[in-house]
């Protein structure tokens, strides 16, 4: 899913990825112990820790708005400028919010501060529609771009020209909203992580919370191996490692799983909540794992082993690097998506190979008018390539998807170009 599961537990986390917390159309009527009052002490709380955590104030000033308390928004806002966001304002964060003076106002000066950087040009615009994809994965051996569907239970294929080609049949092998993937291209397999949703359709009889990993056969076109996840949880993105292991990042407990080379069963290699938000995941070191979550980066060593040591990355110049959706690998150069905090951005990334630190981070993309809710990409020769209009902002709680507003076209799939 979109990096909307922050650091504050699984009730929260989970309204964060379906849509819940996103800003309504009017003032509503809000409990006092109501799930987005807590959401916005907790991240009081975290700011009087940290004064500097970007995410922390863009969440509680997208929170406040949506909970129709206006001065609390702007409160946020106004500390969010004095910090720097580096992005401009994401309307679609503020609802009704984003129509007042007041937010006009701030926005202009966000938008003066943070410049378009970069370029991209428009790889293909796919035919199919309606899909609310999540993650990407680049199959070699058929030239295309796989993308996932949280709305219609499947993977499609793409090509530069645009056609769409479903590969699996929708549900199948008791797939539910697919979300990260990755491939394995010694045996032609498409791996994917799969997690209940309002807004799947078919509608399945699953319970609320259900999780899977999947394996593809991409040649046969089907499901031939599932790991339901015990107890349930959202599995979100997904790496392999050279030993054959897959791991797999659970943004709702906190937490990353992994599945040995022949084993049948989802094993944590981490406490519950060692993680807030874990999503973007990667391999990196030779086996090591990088994942991004709601406070930045952290490189788990040793994930094999009994007591893996988790690290946080110190980003250069205190950048705040959470909110980082997929993450792609080119030798020892890292893409990330940030889609947490504005309208999105792309990260170049170089981690130190013994220390625990960003050596460097560069925005290759920002300001872009397709910058629409991207969430994951694949590094193709010396361009990523990801889809930049989701329209994960339709899906609403109830499983219905909204109208999108005049204009806005089909998925578009854009290529950065890469030094």
């Amino acid at each position: 899913m979109t990096a909307r599961c922050s650091l504050l537990g699984s009730a929260i986390c989970a309204l964060l990825s379906l849509g819940v917390l996103r800003a309504e159309t009017g003032p509503p009527s809000q409990p006092a112990q109501s799930p987005q009052r807590k959401l916005l002490q907790e991240l009081a709380s975290l700011h009087d820790k940290e004064p500097r955590h970007i995410g922390a104030m863009y969440v509680a000033a997208r929170t406040a708005a949506g909970m129709g308390d206006f001065p609390a928004a702007l409160l946020w806002l106004d500390r969010l400028e004095k910090v720097g966001l580096g992005d401009e304002l994401d309307p679609d964060d503020f609802g009704a919010f984003s129509k007042t003076k007041e937010y006009r106002e701030r926005a202009a000066r966000f938008a003066q501060m943070a410049p378009p950087i970069g370029s991209a040009k428009q790889w293909a615009e796919p035919s199919c529609t309606g899909l609310l994809p999540e993650g990407t994965a680049w199959d070699a051996k058929r030239q295309e771009l796989l993308i996932s569907s949280g709305r219609k239970r499947t993977v499609f294929a793409i090509s530069a020209s645009g056609t769409c080609r479903q590969i699996v049949p929708p549900a199948d092998g008791g797939l539910l909203s697919v979300l990260g993937m990755t491939i394995d291209a010694d045996t032609d397999s498409l791996w994917v992580a799969s997690t209940a949703a309002p807004f799947m359709t078919p509608t399945p009889a699953a319970v609320p919370g259900s999780a899977l990993l999947a394996r593809i056969d991409l040649a046969k076109g089907r499901v031939i191996e599932s790991f339901p996840l015990s107890g349930g949880g959202l599995l979100n993105d997904l790496s392999l490692t050279p030993d054959g292991s897959v791991y797999v990042t659970d943004s709702q407990a906190g937490t990353v799983y992994r599945l040995a080379k022949g084993a049948k069963n989802l094993v944590a290699i981490l406490p519950a909540e060692s993680l807030e938000g874990p999503n973007g995941i990667i391999a990196i070191d030779g086996g090591n794992l990088l994942v991004a979550d709601f406070h930045g980066l952290s490189r788990i060593r040793n994930p094999s082993s009994p007591k893996p040591i988790v690290a946080r990355l110190e980003a250069p110049g205190g950048l705040y690097l959470g909110g980082i959706d997929g993450l792609a690998r080119r030798g020892e150069q890292m893409i990330g998506i940030q889609n947490l905090v504005g309208r999105s951005r792309v990260w170049s990334l170089q981690i130190a190979p013994k220390e625990d630190r960003v050596t460097q981070a560069t925005v290759l993309l920002r300001g872009h008018r397709d910058l629409l809710n991207p969430t994951t990409g694949a590094i193709v020769d010396r361009q990523f390539l990801f889809v930049a209009d989701t329209k994960l902002e339709q899906a609403l709680p109830d499983g219905t998807l909204s109208k999108l507003p005049p204009g806005r076209k089909g998925h578009r799939i854009l290529a950065v170009p890469l030094r």
